[in-house]
């Protein structure tokens, strides 16, 4: 034990093998410094008798730990997917076995018989999550290292709908102009907000001056409260100047009688997601006589015409709040401007005196080993 005055108060400092672990300065009394040395050595102990017996824990322990720790950071709607995995998968086939004795061949059995009854995707997801859980368990020391080895199952791209043509678009605006959700199908078409990102868009939210729309949160529509955008990343979609949406918009938030929601029902309620998308949004699609296409993918028809309009993929992916550009990738192939190989006139032009032209020569009569050389042409 190493206790001593420092400074007119009392330090004290834990140290093994001639390294010091630990120190801490400023008590009042000895005491004081004796119980915290006492205490800080004890922790240290603990930690050490954890790392050298990892075979203690069981996969219960760390379904405990990971629930109680890990689980309150992510989403209710993913708690409740995760949950359902646990109990109904995860649990029943995992538990009691010590974290050590679970090897890379029993997670593929594991997902082998997952495949019997789930898709691609569920079988993908579920296993992602225990990834998750082995993930943590080597963070937290419960693991030496983590057995998880598999890669995640490759599923075909499913296609998406969208209106391809203009003319449905036009017809399907001109008929919505009655509805009073008019601005939410827009707010969706021209800048690719979420059906919840817009009924939870609040009108604190709205910058006129600098043509603006903050997307910090979205409405849950179970819950019935806020709740963090999917990626749980917020984002700035500017309006376009030459379109007159910023003025249905402000037209939207001054009718508003709701305190901070935009779109809001007859009686002056926020509107339900399901509701907008389900009952009002499909009513104008049949009043339209346009292609019959789910609210999400309005979503999809912006993305589609971007690319096809702009071409900027990465442009694309801040709009929409991917987290990833491979998602915004499934609209890429709309896009021309990537697809034509450039014209290199250059090419086909007579060499004039003085130029110079890099030139692959072989070095020490090596086929090999190749060393780009300057030739001059003169």
């Amino acid at each position: 034990m190493s206790i001593y005055r420092y400074k007119g108060k009392w330090k004290a400092e834990i140290w093994s093998d001639d390294r010091r672990l630990a120190s801490k300065s400023g008590f009042e009394t000895k005491e004081l410094a004796k119980d915290w040395h006492n205490r800080i050595e004890m922790d240290l102990k603990v930690r050490v008798d954890q790392k050298q017996k990892p075979q203690n824990y069981t996969f219960d322990n760390l379904l405990e730990s990971y629930k109680a720790i890990h689980m309150p950071t992510i989403s209710v709607e993913t708690q409740k997917r995760y949950l359902q995995d646990i109990d109904y998968r995860i649990r029943e086939f995992f538990q009691h076995r010590p974290l050590q004795s679970i090897t890379p061949l029993m997670i593929e059995m594991f997902r082998s018989q997952v495949m019997k009854d789930l898709k691609p995707k569920s079988v993908n997801n579920c296993t992602e999550l225990l990834r998750s859980m082995f993930r943590k368990a080597e963070e937290w020391g419960m693991v030496e290292k983590s057995p998880f080895k598999m890669r995640s199952l490759k599923i075909p791209q499913q296609k998406y709908s969208w209106w391809d043509k203009k003319e449905h678009i036009q017809a399907f605006f001109a008929e919505a102009k009655k509805d009073r959700y008019y601005t939410a199908y827009r707010l969706s078409l021209e800048c690719g907000l979420r059906l919840g990102e817009i009924v939870g868009l609040s009108k604190q939210d709205i910058n006129f001056e600098r043509n603006q729309i903050h997307i910090h949160r979205q409405w849950l529509n179970r819950e019935e409260c806020y709740g963090p955008t999917k990626g749980r990343r917020e984002r700035f979609v500017y309006l376009h100047p030459g379109s007159d949406l910023k003025e249905a918009l402000r037209r939207a938030v001054q009718q508003s009688p709701h305190d901070e929601a935009i779109f809001v029902t007859a009686e002056g309620t926020r509107v339900r997601p399901r509701r907008l998308a389900a009952r009002h949004f499909q009513r104008m699609v049949e009043l339209a006589e346009v292609p019959r296409i789910r609210f999400h993918d309005l979503r999809h028809t912006f993305a589609s015409w971007y690319m096809i309009e702009v071409g900027d993929i990465w442009a694309l992916k801040g709009i929409l709040g991917h987290v990833d550009v491979q998602t915004t990738q499934r609209y890429a192939h709309l896009s021309d401007r990537h697809q034509i190989a450039p014209a290199l006139s250059w090419a086909m032009e007579e060499p004039s005196a003085g130029k110079k032209f890099p030139t692959l020569l072989p070095r020490s009569n090596s086929k090999t080993n190749l060393k780009l050389v300057v030739k001059s042409n003169t």
